[in-house]
């Protein structure tokens, strides 16, 4: 993994203010009322910043709760966690954050996780629906992207 991803991760967790450490994300997606995708999609972390590739695992229940795990040729970077009122993240390095309410708009895949769950990213992160497996989803502030497909 390039030094700057994880840098860029480390980075935006380190960001997060009001957040608390937690234990390791624990959640039995094999349990039923789970539905899982995978896919890739390509982040873009700024606006003049290099594109990357990454590979995308989802699992959503119903009532707006959504897992998602990003990972790279295999390394896993980031798993992250939803509800209506309710957000952790994990990242590769070790790092845990979780808090009540919405999640911190600076973490993209968090504001993911959120839009993939059928919520509304916290502006200024918007989402398109290129089709229904296709999305783009966008932070007009920072110019951060991530654009990807998933297959059910």
């Amino acid at each position: 993994m390039p030094r700057w991803i994880a840098a860029a991760l480390t980075g935006l967790l380190a960001m997060m203010s009001g957040c608390q450490t937690t234990p390791p994300l624990r959640i039995d997606t094999s349990t039923p009322g789970w539905s899982q995708r995978t896919g890739q999609f390509v982040w873009t972390p700024g606006r003049d910043a290099p594109e990357v590739v990454v590979d995308l695992q989802v699992w959503n229940r119903s009532g707006g709760e959504c897992v998602l795990e990003v990972s790279k040729a295999g390394l896993p970077l980031a798993l992250a966690h939803v509800t209506n009122d309710r957000w952790e993240i994990e990242s590769a390095a070790g790092q845990r954050h979780a808090a009540s309410g919405l999640p911190p708009v600076r973490v993209g895949w968090l504001q993911l996780a959120r839009a993939l769950a059928g919520q509304t990213p916290t502006p200024p992160w918007r989402v398109d629906d290129a089709e229904p497996r296709q999305w783009r989803l966008t932070n007009t502030r920072s110019g951060e992207r991530l654009e990807g497909l998933l297959t059910p």
